[in-house]
């Protein structure tokens, strides 16, 4: 109880509550477009966003910062496209201090790293908010699929078209007008599942690209100074590249 009245009257922490990223007055708002982005229902959307406010709160007070899943990630990835939001009123104004979203080197020993940092931030987040990191949110064995099991979707795909082309092939009808036309209906067929298995192995290139190829995050805030709340603190966040987190503040 005393962590939980602690952190009702933190500046920073009230900031966060305060501050909405759906801009007023507008048709197509941030949790709109994020909803329609991620395939997201509404009331998803909405947790996921107050969740993203959580994990910035733990990264801007965490000594060590702090590691977001899979989800939250997504809302932060949304939330850096709208730079004028992000850059001239949530760092300066919200959080007072830079934060910076890096993506690690990837390999074994960074991801090993993640693992460590996503469980102390999950260990943290019970220890401030004093609950339970929501599972459809903050699920630790989020998995991102790899090239491997992308190449294996496409010779899987390959196998069967191979095997049902040949079938075709042996049948009495393939020389006639029917089999001729059945015969580019299948190569359309094929040509449209191939260009689809091959984008999804290049989207999934691009997330193994952002998150280290296990899906490892790794982010630093970058060295800032500006005056803390009433002017009497200042607010400093710095890391070496490849800290793996976001510096906590003073």
């Amino acid at each position: 109880m005393e962590t939980k009245i602690i952190l009702q009257q933190d500046p920073l922490w009230q900031r966060l509550q305060n501050f909405s990223l759906d801009q007023l007055n507008v048709d197509f708002p941030f949790s709109k477009k994020l909803s329609k982005e991620e395939n997201w229902t509404d009331s998803f959307t909405a947790k996921a966003i107050e969740e993203y406010k959580k994990f910035v709160y733990l990264c801007c007070t965490l000594p060590n910062g702090a590691s977001p899943s899979e989800v939250v990630d997504k809302v932060w990835h949304m939330h850096l496209i709208y730079t004028r939001n992000y850059w001239e009123e949530f760092c300066p104004d919200i959080l007072q201090r830079k934060l910076h979203h890096d993506p690690s080197q990837g390999g074994q020993k960074e991801n090993e790293k993640h693992k460590t940092w996503f469980n102390e931030t999950l260990k943290s987040y019970r220890e401030i908010f004093q609950q339970e990191p929501p599972q459809d949110i903050w699920k630790p064995d989020q998995k991102i699929p790899s090239n491997n099991e992308n190449n294996s979707y496409l010779r899987k795909i390959a196998l069967l078209l191979t095997c049902a082309f040949i079938i075709y092939s042996c049948s009495e009808n393939n020389n006639s007008g029917l089999g001729i036309f059945f015969t580019i209906i299948f190569s359309f067929v094929i040509i449209v599942l191939i260009i689809k298995a091959l984008t999804k192995n290049s989207e999934s290139n691009k997330n193994n690209t952002e998150t280290g190829g296990d899906g490892a995050f790794f982010y630093t805030c970058g060295s800032d100074s500006s005056q803390g709340d009433g002017g009497s603190s200042s607010y400093s966040s710095s890391c070496g590249g490849g800290c793996g987190g976001c510096g906590g503040g003073d």
